[in-house]
C-alpha cells in the first residue's frame, strides 16, 4: 500500500502548531456545511412562493391551503435530505478510515459545495428534491473527519478543544447563513446565496487538498516536539494510524457499540441529541417566522441573535471539559459536562412556552439563546466518547455510525416537528424537544457510569489486539 511520506527530517526545538490549523480549517470547512443547509432553511419562503407553493410569501406556515402546501413541501424535502445525509455517515465514516484525512474530506466538500451552487438552478419540487438529496449526502461525512482528526492530531488533554473548536462551525455557521447569507439574498434574491456559498467552498476545498495530512508524522510542518507533544501519555493504541479492512472495521464497530453498556448509552445520547439539534437548527426560523416576524429578512436575523449562543456555547464546551478532565476521572468529568447544562437547558425551553405563546420576543430569544448555549456547553463531553471508544483503525466508522444514527433521528424530526407545527403551532412543536432532553439525561445516568466504561475500554483494547494479529 502506497502511503504518504514526509520528505524532511522533523527537528526538534518550540513546537510547532499545525495541530491547531487542522481545526481551524475544519471549523472553515464546518461553517460552509451548516451555512449551505441553513440558508435554505431561512430562503423557504421564498423560493415557496417562486415554485407557486404559496400564494405569498406572507402566507408561508400559515394554516389551510394559502401556506400549508408551502410547509408540507419544505417538510418532505428537509426529511429526504435529512435522511440522505444521516445515512451516507455509515459508508462515509468507512470512506474517511480508508482514505484518510486530506482525500475523504476534499472529495465530500466538493460534492456538497457543487450541489449548493446547483439549488439555485432548481425549478420545482422534484428538482429541489434531488439537488439536495445528493447535497446531503455530500455533507454527511464531515462529522466522522473531525472525530478522527481529534483522535489523530491531538494531545489526550486538548481533544475536546480540538473537537468543539472545529465543530463551533456548526453554530456559526446558522449566524453567517442567517446574516450574509441574507444579505445576499437582499441584493440577489433566493438563488444568490447558493450560488456564493457553493464556489466559494470549492475554493476552500482545493485549499484543505493543498495542505492537510492524515497524521502528524506525514506533515512538513509538524516538528519533533509538537509530534512528541501530540503522542504524550498515548498508549500504542491510542497512536496507531493502522489501516484496516472494511470487513473488520464494521465487525469491531458493531462490537463496541452494541457489546458495551457505555456503547449503548452513547447511542442513546446521540439519538436524543439529534432530535434537541435538529430542532434547533431547522424550526427555530420557522419559529420566528410564524410567531414574531413573518418576513425572511427578520427573521434571519432574530434567529442569528439566538443562534450566536451556540457558538458561545462550543467555544465554551472544549475549554471545559478538558479542564473537568483534570480534576476529575474521565467519566465522572464528562457526566458533570453533560448532565448539569443539559438540566438547565430543560428550564430554559420550559420557560420559553409561556411567553412565546404570549408572543412575547426579548423573553422567548433569551431564553432560547440561553438553551441553545447550554446545549453546545454539552458537546465536548460527550461527543469525545465516541472517539475514546473506536479500536484502532475505526475512529470513523464508528463515529460515522453514532452521528449517522443522530442524523436519522434528526431525519424524523422534519417530519414529526413538521406535523406539530402544522397541527399545534410553533410554540407547541418547538418546546416539544424537552421529551429528548429528558430522554439524553436518563440514558446517561442510567448507561455510562465508570463500571461499565471500563468494561468499554477493556474490550476496546481487546478488539484493538485482534486487528494487529
Amino acid at each position: 500500500m502506497v502511503t504518504e511520506t514526509a520528505t524532511t527530517t522533523k527537528t526538534a526545538g518550540k513546537k510547532t502548531n499545525v495541530r491547531w490549523v487542522i481545526p481551524v480549517m475544519l471549523f472553515i470547512a464546518i461553517t460552509f456545511n451548516y451555512a449551505d443547509r441553513v440558508i435554505w432553511v431561512i430562503t423557504a419562503p421564498a423560493f415557496a412562493y417562486s415554485f407557486g407553493w404559496v400564494s405569498s410569501i406572507a402566507n408561508y406556515g400559515a394554516k389551510g391551503a394559502a401556506g400549508g402546501t408551502g410547509l408540507a413541501n419544505y417538510t418532505l424535502i428537509l426529511f429526504a435530505w435529512s435522511l440522505a445525509y444521516a445515512l451516507f455517515n455509515y459508508p462515509g465514516g468507512t470512506i474517511v478510515d480508508k482514505l484518510g484525512l486530506r482525500k475523504s474530506m476534499a472529495t465530500f466538500y466538493a460534492v456538497w459545495s457543487v450541489f449548493t451552487a446547483l439549488t439555485a438552478a432548481t425549478f420545482s419540487f422534484l428538482s429541489m428534491l434531488i439537488v439536495r438529496v445528493f447535497m446531503g449526502a455530500g455533507e454527511g461525512p464531515v462529522w466522522p473527519v473531525n472525530a478522527k482528526s481529534a483522535k489523530n492530531w491531538t494531545n489526550r488533554y486538548d481533544e475536546s478543544k480540538a473537537y468543539t473548536w472545529a465543530g463551533a462551525g456548526q453554530a456559526v455557521g446558522p449566524v453567517v447563513a442567517a446574516t450574509f447569507g441574507v444579505l445576499i439574498y437582499h441584493f440577489y434574491g433566493w438563488p444568490g446565496p447558493f450560488i456564493f456559498f457553493g464556489l466559494l467552498g470549492l475554493l476552500f476545498a482545493a485549499i484543505w487538498y493543498y495542505y492537510v495530512r492524515d497524521t502528524p508524522d506525514v506533515h512538513k510542518g509538524v516538528n519533533a516536539a509538537e509530534l512528541a507533544y501530540i503522542n504524550e501519555g498515548k498508549n500504542e493504541s491510542e497512536k496507531s494510524t493502522k489501516k484496516l479492512p472494511a470487513k473488520l472495521v464494521w465487525k469491531s464497530t458493531l462490537k463496541m457499540i452494541f457489546g458495551t453498556q457505555a456503547g449503548i448509552g452513547t447511542l442513546l445520547v446521540f439519538l436524543s441529541f439529534g432530535y434537541i439539534l435538529f430542532t434547533f437548527l431547522y424550526w427555530l426560523p420557522g419559529l420566528m417566522f410564524t410567531t414574531f416576524a413573518h418576513s425572511v429578512t427578520t427573521s434571519g436575523l432574530y434567529t442569528a441573535a439566538v443562534d450566536s449562543a451556540l457558538i458561545v456555547g462550543f467555544l465554551g464546551s472544549g475549554p471545559l471539559n478538558d479542564g473537568l478532565l483534570r480534576k476529575f476521572s474521565k467519566v465522572n468529568a464528562r457526566r458533570i459536562g453533560s448532565l448539569v447544562p443539559m438540566s438547565l437547558m430543560i428550564v430554559m425551553v420550559g420557560l420559553s412556552y409561556f411567553t412565546g405563546t404570549a408572543k412575547e420576543l426579548v423573553p422567548t430569544a433569551i431564553l432560547l439563546a440561553a438553551g441553545a448555549g447550554l446545549m453546545n456547553l454539552t458537546v465536548g463531553s460527550w461527543a469525545v466518547n465516541a472517539i475514546d471508544l473506536a479500536p484502532t483503525g475505526t475512529a470513523g466508522t464508528v463515529y460515522g455510525f453514532y452521528n449517522g444514527s443522530l442524523n436519522l433521528v434528526g431525519a424524523f424530526n422534519a417530519i414529526i416537528e413538521g406535523v406539530l407545527f402544522i397541527k399545534y403551532g410553533a410554540v407547541v412543536g418547538f418546546t416539544s424537544s424537552i421529551i429528548f432532553m429528558a430522554l439524553f439525561i436518563g440514558g446517561y445516568v442510567g448507561l455510562i457510569r465508570k463500571d461499565s466504561w471500563d468494561k468499554a475500554m477493556k474490550l476496546r483494547d481487546q478488539l484493538t489486539l485482534e486487528a494487529d494479529q
